[in-house]
């Protein structure tokens, strides 16, 4: 048997001559991919550069507005009858704890429903939506979102980027998917 392991060795070694590759190095053995880049002008349906960004102003709140923090913000608009609103807002709630450790940001939640009855009572499924700002009123949501540079008529969801000098970077109007995570990310550590 001891013959039999050293001539089962013996093919191991450099000067076998059998057919198989020599292995590759540890080193080269997987080449990495560059990260992709986002480019926040394709992401965004209204980009603003820093030293032409608009001061972020709230519309009218049911209750006062949240002082600034001096941190860059994520602010979502949704509404309780809105599908695409209620489908992300575990999503958006999820990647808020994943990316604290990588950017420095607040993930605010408006909603535009004008019903405060309405938003307490979907927030006691949605525990994401607790605490919530809300609208004073459903009619404030359209001139407001013409003022961030929404182009036409504004649909929900709606994603604001705000820096942390308070000012308004990146408008995105729709729902933001799984596919989107790269790019969201890449934002919010660039504010």
């Amino acid at each position: 048997m001891a013959a039999a392991l050293v001539a089962g060795a013996a093919g191991c070694g450099p000067e076998s001559s059998g057919g198989a590759a020599p292995s590759r190095s540890r080193v080269d053995a997987v080449q990495a991919a560059a990260p992709v880049q986002v480019d926040p002008k394709a992401f965004c349906e209204a980009w603003h550069e820093a030293d032409a960004a608009p001061a972020l102003s709230l519309p009218p709140l049911s209750a006062p507005p949240p002082t600034a923090s001096g941190r860059s913000r994520w602010i979502n608009v949704w509404a309780t009858w809105c599908k695409p609103c209620i489908e992300e807002l575990p999503r958006l709630a999820k990647w808020r704890d994943e990316l604290r450790g990588k950017a420095d940001f607040e993930l605010v939640f408006l909603s535009a429903d004008g019903d405060p009855a309405a938003v307490q009572t979907f927030a006691r499924a949605h525990p994401e939506v607790v605490g919530s700002l809300e609208l004073q009123s459903a009619d404030a949501l359209q001139p407001w979102a013409a003022k961030i540079g929404v182009p036409g008529q504004a649909v929900l969801p709606i994603h604001v980027f705000v820096d942390g000098k308070d000012r308004v970077r990146c408008v995105r109007t729709a729902g933001i998917g799984e596919d989107d995570r790269t790019a969201v990310e890449q934002l919010l550590m660039s504010l």
